[in-house]
C-alpha cells in the first residue's frame, strides 16, 4: 500500500514514545504543500501527544515541506538534513527540536525488505560448511553431493543459520537425500556463524556487534525486543547466539532502538531506565540484568565526542555563522550543519559541505580534548582540512571542550 501524508500522521500517536517526552510542552506545525498535503500540528505536553489537523504558526517549530519529499522522507529515501540544506525541508524556530523530535517516537516496523538472492547466498553458505551438500530450490541448484530441497523460506532458514532442520525435515518444508549426519554438520557451521541482516539503526548495529563484544561466562536465554522486533539471545559455552524470533518461556527486555544502543554503550543504566518506564523486563530483573555484565560496552569516544557537539555548542560565540562542516574520521562519517544560532549533527558525511576535517580517532579525541595543539596537527598531517580552512577554524571555536 502506497503511503500517504495524512497516513503517516495517524500513525504518529500509536508510535509515540511518551517516557521520552516527559516534562516537556513543545510543538512542530508541518505544513505539508502540494497535492496531497495539508496542516498537521503536533503537540507534546508531559508525556502525552496530540495530533490535530489545523495549522499553528506560533509552534515552538515550524516545518514546511513538499508532499512527495515528506513521503520520501519517511520512507528513508530522503536525507533529513539532505533535505534541510537544499531547501526541500525549510525550518524555522527551535531548530534543535526539530533534530530531537523524531527521538520521541518509534519506527514503525517495515514488512519484508531487501534479502539477498539465493544465488549470491547459498554458494557463500555452502563454502562457509564445506563440500558435500547440494542445495536445491525449485529449478535451481547449487553445489555437489547429498541434496537438500525445500521452499525458499525454509532453505533461507537453514542456511542462514536460523532454523533447525529437524522440524522442517519431519514437517515436509526440506527433504534430504544423504547421511543426515552431514546436514548436521553443516547446520553446526551456519548456526556458529548465522547470516542475519540488522536495521540500519543505532539500536540494529548495536546488535550487530553483540557476537564480538560478548566476554562469556553466562548461561541461559534473553529475548530482547528492540523498537517491538524480537530476538533471541542464547549463552552457553560455545558463545553467544544471536537470531531474529521470540524465546518462549524466557526472560525478555522490551527497550526502544535509541535506548538499546545507549544501553550498549554504557551510557544507561538499566534499572533506573526500569523505574523511569523506559524499558520493561518480564521474569526475573536481576538475572535480565546481570546479562549486561557479560559483555564489553561498545564505545568509540570519536563518535561520543562528534555526537556531544549539540551539547557543547556555544550560540553566542557562532553569533550569526553558517557553515556545513563535515568529518571525517577513518570509518566514521559525520555532518554538522550551524545555521541561525542553531547546532544540528548527522551520523553521516554529506555533501556540499563548506569544510571537511579528517584524522584518526587517537587524534580527533587529542584534538577536541586540547591535549593536541591544532597548529602542530595541521603542520604535522595528523588533522586534513578540504575546504576553507579558516571556516574550519571558525566552527572549532563554537564548541566547549568536553569534560574528561
Amino acid at each position: 500500500m502506497a503511503l500517504t501524508v495524512d497516513g503517516i500522521f495517524s500513525l504518529m500517536p500509536e508510535l509515540f514514545l511518551p517516557e521520552k517526552a516527559q516534562g516537556l510542552t513543545v510543538s512542530v506545525y508541518y505544513q505539508v504543500t502540494g497535492e496531497g498535503g495539508g496542516d498537521y500540528s503536533c503537540l507534546i505536553e508531559n508525556g502525552a501527544f496530540t495530533l490535530k489537523r489545523e495549522a499553528k504558526p506560533d509552534a515552538t517549530s515550524v516545518v514546511v515541506i513538499g508532499a512527495e519529499d515528506w513521503i520520501a522522507l519517511s520512507e528513508g529515501k530522503l536525507d533529513p538534513m539532505q533535505a534541510f540544506m537544499t531547501g526541500k525541508l525549510k525550518g524555522t524556530g527551535d531548530l534543535g527540536l526539530l533534530q530531537k523530535f523524531p527521538k520521541f517516537f518509534r519506527k514503525p516496523q517495515k514488512q519484508g525488505g531487501p534479502v539477498k538472492t539465493l544465488k549470491d547466498l547459498v554458494p557463500a553458505r555452502l563454502a562457509l560448511a564445506g563440500p558435500g551438500l547440494k542445495v536445491r530450490v525449485g529449478g535451481e541448484s547449487w553445489g555437489d553431493g547429498a541434496e537438500v530441497t525445500g521452499d525458499e523460506a525454509a532453505v533461507r532458514a537453514l542456511v542462514c543459520g536460523l532454523s533447525d532442520p529437524g522440524p522442517a525435515l519431519l514437517g515436509g518444508q526440506l527433504h534430504f537425500s544423504g547421511d543426515v549426519a552431514t546436514l548436521r554438520k553443516a547446520w553446526k557451521t551456519w548456526s556458529a556463524d548465522p547470516d542475519i541482516t540488522f536495521p540500519e539503526t543505532p539500536g540494529g548495529k548495536a546488535l550487530a556487534t553483540l557476537r564480538k563484544r560478548y566476554k562469556g561466562g553466562a548461561s541461559g536465554t534473553l529475548e530482547v525486543k528492540v523498537d517491538g522486533v524480537p530476538y533471541r539471545l542464547d549463552f552457553g559455552p560455545e558463545g553467544l547466539s544471536v537470531r531474529p524470533g521470540e524465546a518462549e518461556g524466557a526472560a525478555a527486555l522490551g527497550i526502544s532502538d535509541a535506548d538499546f544502543a545507549t544501553l550498549n554503550a554504557g551510557k544507561l543504566n538499566l534499572v533506573a531506565a526500569l523505574l523511569a518506564g523506559a524499558i520493561t523486563v518480564k521474569g526475573d530483573l536481576s538475572r535480565v540484568a546481570a546479562y549486561s555484565a557479560h559483555f564489553d560496552a561498545d564505545v568509540n569516544p570519536a563518535q561520543g565526542l562528534l555526537e556531544s557537539m549539540p551539547e557543547r555548542f556555544n550560540a553566542e560565540k557562532a553569533g550569526d555563522l553558517e557553515a556545513v562542516a563535515g568529518y571525517q574520521i577513518e570509518e566514521l562519517g559525520y555532518t554538522l550543519l550551524i545555521r541561525k544560532g542553531a547546532c544540528l549533527v548527522f551520523p553521516r558525511l554529506l555533501k556540499p559541505w563548506d569544510t571537511l576535517l579528517k584524522a584518526k580517532p587517537d587524534d580527533f579525541i587529542a584534538l577536541t580534548t586540547g591535549t593536541l595543539n591544532a597548529q602542530e596537527a595541521f603542520m604535522t598531517g595528523k588533522i586534513q582540512v578540504e575546504g576553507d580552512l579558516v571556516l574550519m577554524q571558525k566552527v572549532a571555536k563554537c564548541f566547549r571542550r568536553p569534560e574528561v
